[in-house]
């Protein structure tokens, strides 16, 4: 068998229906005192639902999340996040918003508490990707790895069904490429079993 390294970094994982409620003891429990809800415009509303959760532990809302985390949307949310002393982000959303709030971590090193609203995983991972001059470079640090994530199904059923379905379809492709980069070897050995059965029908 090829020699393989795997390195993971265990994330707190909340799931059942209204846990979004937990989210300011999740903040507590990590220590800071002032959070950022990071949400695309369109999310706004539920932005400022989490906001009233956190109560006193909330010192903004940040709803400038866009797809593709361009580079100018990064660095004005630094700016922001050194400009008010923010001490964690709460991204709410789908993948432009914890794909922002990870560019910011990346930059800044702050612990994240992700609420998710869509399946796509990313939530899940330490991969970051920021897009500048119309180019998304991609990379890996645990720095932007969410400390605890937030799973409230009752924050999906709203969910356009065209949503629903590509962004599944997304979270299945990650488990795949998720194994894939772990296993190549066991991957391709098994496919190679599947082609030798399969001829023989």
């Amino acid at each position: 068998m090829k020699n393989f390294m795997y390195e993971a970094q265990a994330t707190r994982v909340i799931f059942g229906a209204g846990v979004r409620k937990e989210v300011h003891a999740e903040l507590k429990k990590i220590g800071v005192k002032r959070a950022l809800v990071i949400s695309s415009p369109g999310q706004k509303e539920l932005a400022m639902k989490i906001s009233r959760l956190l109560g006193d532990l909330c010192a903004d809302i940040h709803a400038n999340a866009v797809q593709h985390v361009p580079m100018e949307t990064v660095e004005k949310s630094v700016e922001l996040v050194r400009e008010l002393n923010i001490d964690s982000l709460v991204p709410v959303g789908g993948g432009s918003s914890i794909g922002l709030a990870k560019a910011i971590a990346l930059n800044t090193s702050l612990p994240i508490v992700a609420i998710p609203t869509t399946y796509a995983g990313s939530e899940m991972t330490p991969i970051w990707g920021i897009t500048e001059n119309g180019l998304k470079k991609t990379g890996k640090d645990f720095v932007v790895k969410p400390k605890s994530v937030i799973y409230d199904p009752e924050l999906t059923v709203k969910l356009p069904a065209r949503v629903s379905v590509t962004s599944g379809l997304n979270a299945m492709a990650h488990c795949v490429e998720g194994l894939y980069r772990l296993f190549p070897y066991l991957l391709k050995r098994e496919f190679v079993h599947f082609i030798q059965v399969y001829r023989q029908f």
